[in-house]
């Protein structure tokens, strides 16, 4: 009898020839770790945040110096106005353009802007002098534009973004084109030598016109 017969556990030691039930096979592929020790060869995505969500949403509303440029024209406007009716109204406009120039409402600060134009010739037509017609209209006028355009910075850069400098910019090149007109239609009045209040509330109005077209 061999010695293969008798000795069942012959070529299945711990020999070589035994060892290839343990040993894998050669073409097995071995997937790589990643970089932080997971197995699967795929790499660790980056997490992209979401447009408009880093750090917080962007505030959309109205920038804080035109809407204070706004409010305090408004302000000055109505107070300027020297007769009970006319101020009357002014405060009524201010009211309105403070509301929309903060909250972001163009249709508010636009409303806001007639009523004080409407106190203006009010008081025109009750007798008050052409100085501070001309000057409440044109602090109505400057306070229109700060309101509208606090809010179209607000909605194109943000409430957080640093925009005093182009905000107080814009102001004062608004203002002195709009003092310009304002000037113009003073000389224009005295020129007229108007004695009545008819013709002081047109030369008035002509100067409203041309400030309107001089800020747009």
């Amino acid at each position: 009898m061999s010695a293969s017969e008798t000795d069942p556990g012959a070529g299945t030691g711990p020999g070589p020839a035994g060892a290839t039930d343990d040993v894998e096979p050669a073409d097995r592929e071995v997937e790589p770790e990643s970089s932080d020790g997971r197995a699967g060869g795929s790499e660790a995505r980056p997490e992209t945040a979401r447009p408009g969500t880093a750090g917080g949403s962007v505030d959309r509303s109205p920038a804080r110096t035109s809407a204070g440029v706004a409010v305090a024209f408004a302000a000055v406007a109505a107070l300027w106005l020297p007769t009970i009716g006319g101020r009357a109204l002014g405060l009524v406009g201010a009211a309105l353009v403070g509301f929309g120039a903060v909250r972001g409402g163009r249709q508010a600060v636009t409303a806001g802007a007639v009523a004080l134009v409407a106190g203006v010739a009010a008081a025109g037509l009750a007798g008050a002098a052409v100085v501070p017609l001309v000057g409440a209209t044109l602090c109505a006028l400057l306070a229109w534009d700060a309101g509208r355009y606090g809010i179209t910075v607000g909605e194109q850069l943000g409430r957080g973004a640093s925009t005093t400098r182009l905000e107080l910019a814009h102001v004062t090149a608004t203002a002195a084109v709009g003092t310009a007109a304002a000037a113009l239609g003073s000389v224009t009045y005295l020129a007229v030598d108007a004695t009545t209040d008819g013709v002081a509330v047109v030369v008035l109005l002509v100067g409203v016109g041309l400030l309107v077209s001089a800020l747009r």
